[in-house]
């Protein structure tokens, strides 16, 4: 066998154990959206609740979403809404402050992005809010689902220590590329975490919309500061021991900029910061398989799985090549692997509930794929982004109501 055929075929192996994962993962939500869940109130001893909203120049959104954290199914005396606003240039401290939010302003240009400003947050939450039971985590432009700290206080009546909602898309029908983003976040923000949450292994961090117990950010404190400080401090709390479990009744939603470029910002962001990060899955997988821990193993695996436009694209094209070149089998792989990747994405839709929009957004998805390579060569030509910058806002994207 010649070494071409043989990396061919170690290509498609490696895409199909890919594919495989994610559609076991898609299996297990399912059966989970099966399950009954607590849909009630917040339980009568609810816990002393922080909302912590981390927000740099966030003027013109953070008001609608302390409106809504306002309208949360929760007893008012037992909730208080924190702002921390961080090197702001505008007004969001006095909009924040006049809805009623306490406000943290912070200024260290030196230190600038969001994990920087949830660090010195949480330090001093930690001083001087002695009586704070559980902190939860909220983007300054998400909309909350007013049952967000009825169902967290629920699963910490359960015995969870650290939790994650689900977070989607706000406005799919904006533009073929929000809708794009509307279908990954179903299967990243949704149907991953909760499928891992189903099988017993820690659910992950998705920056917005996750709550920690106090007891655990007094035992693993918050030192995250990389371009994806949620993902840096989900192997912190694995590594600790700790699992962080999915609260699928629960939601929030934010708006995605429907400008390419804004998007192009956003991702390069967000890929840069996962890749730096995948210095840390040999050691994960070692000490997960080897000592049984598969919180810490399943971690290292979802940072070496690529976004589902990347491995669809690496699939087509294995497959392609597989079929010029008369491997038969090889070629057969991959267009399996293909269609578990089009069963995930559809069926992530349709767990969500998602829109037409969504739906019909999918044939662009060719497009999609072919941007997210073009931000992996920048990215490999050192073009790509080396520390945090604000995501260019969208005048036309709103906050608008979670599900």
């Amino acid at each position: 066998m010649s070494r071409a055929r043989r990396a061919l075929i170690l290509s498609a192996a490696a895409i199909a154990a890919a594919d495989l994962y994610l559609l076991a993962l898609f299996a297990a939500a399912v059966r989970d959206a099966r399950r009954p869940r607590h849909r009630g109130g917040p339980p009568p001893d609810s816990p002393r609740a922080i909302l912590l909203i981390p927000a740099h120049d966030e003027e013109p959104r953070v008001g609608a979403t302390l409106g809504a954290v306002a309208g949360l199914d929760y007893p008012a005396e037992r909730v208080e809404a924190v702002v921390v606003a961080d090197n702001c240039t505008d007004g969001t401290a006095r909009i924040a402050s006049r809805a009623g939010a306490t406000v943290w302003e912070r200024s260290d240009p030196d230190l600038r992005g969001k994990g920087h400003a949830l660090r010195w947050a949480f330090e001093r939450l930690l001083r001087e809010r002695p009586d704070a039971e559980v902190v939860v985590v909220l983007d300054a432009d998400c909309h909350p689902s007013r049952n967000l700290l009825a169902a967290v206080a629920a699963r910490m009546a359960g015995g969870a220590r650290a939790m994650q909602v689900s977070y989607l898309v706000a406005n799919p029908g904006a533009s073929v590329a929000t809708g794009l983003r509307y279908a990954a976040f179903a299967s990243m923000n949704h149907v991953r975490p909760r499928g891992r949450s189903a099988l017993g292994v820690s659910c992950g961090l998705l920056g917005t919309g996750m709550a920690f117990g106090r007891e655990l950010l007094e035992r693993v404190p918050w030192h995250a500061t990389g371009l994806v400080e949620d993902l840096e401090q989900h192997i912190r709390l694995v590594e600790a021991g700790e699992r962080v479990t999915f609260v699928a009744e629960a939601a929030v939603t934010s708006p995605m900029p429907s400008l390419r470029a804004a998007q192009d910002v956003q991702q390069e962001r967000w890929e840069r910061g996962r890749l730096d990060l995948v210095r840390h899955a040999p050691r994960l997988l070692a000490r997960g398989f080897g000592e049984g821990n598969l919180d810490e193993a399943v971690a290292g695996l979802d940072v070496l799985v690529p976004p589902q436009s990347v491995l669809a694209a690496a699939g087509a094209g294995v497959g392609a090549v597989a079929a010029m070149t008369g491997c038969r089998r090889t070629a057969l792989m991959a267009a399996a692997g293909l269609a578990a990747q089009a069963i995930h994405v559809v069926g992530a839709l349709a767990l969500v509930g998602a829109p037409a929009a969504a739906y019909r957004a999918l044939l662009g998805a060719p497009l999609l794929a072919a941007r997210k390579l073009r931000t992996y060569i920048r990215i490999a030509t050192g073009a790509g982004p080396t520390s945090w910058d604000r995501t260019p806002r969208d005048p036309r994207a709103v906050t608008v109501d979670a599900r």
